[in-house]
């Protein structure tokens, strides 16, 4: 994965912000931005609620369709994770770390990033030789892998 799609932990200004919404054919919108700005400064896979409510903070203008809408636009175009609910009836979350990482779920619901080295570790232990033989059988090609973990 690129480095340009990892921007957690850093404060985006307006011309970089610009760059990434234009590189993944996005016009940059004052909505678009309060919420992509607020994903990126979360690092507890927040729910389309939880950032409605950081978007309140410094845009008390914006709907809730906008952010639901602005989420699925992230998703679609590449600049965020939606991260299904791991209980029926639960809320997906979102993660702007386009970096490929390894989550775990904690019984409680939350969500979080295993360091990098370890996610590293865990998504290159998966043999090729096994996704090779997948791919053969399945008739399909993997792109990438995702790792969920369970815990308490």
């Amino acid at each position: 994965m690129s480095d340009e799609s990892h921007h957690h932990n850093h404060e985006i200004d307006a011309e970089e912000l610009r760059k990434i919404f234009t590189h993944h054919g996005l016009r940059l919108t004052r909505q678009r931005e309060a919420v992509y700005r607020a994903l990126c400064a979360s690092h507890h896979h927040p729910t389309a609620e939880q950032l409605l409510e950081e978007v309140h903070r410094v845009d008390p203008e914006v709907s809730q369709a906008t952010v639901y809408n602005t989420l699925d636009t992230l998703v679609d175009c590449g600049l965020a994770n939606r991260i299904p609910a791991n209980t029926s009836g639960g809320a997906c979350r979102y993660d702007a770390d386009m970096d490929e990482h390894v989550h775990i779920v904690l019984d409680d619901g939350r969500i979080m990033d295993v360091p990098p080295d370890l996610s590293k570790r865990l998504i290159n232990s998966v043999p090729d030789a096994l996704l090779n033989e997948l791919a053969e059988r399945l008739g399909v090609t993997c792109s990438g892998i995702k790792i969920e973990l369970s815990g308490a």
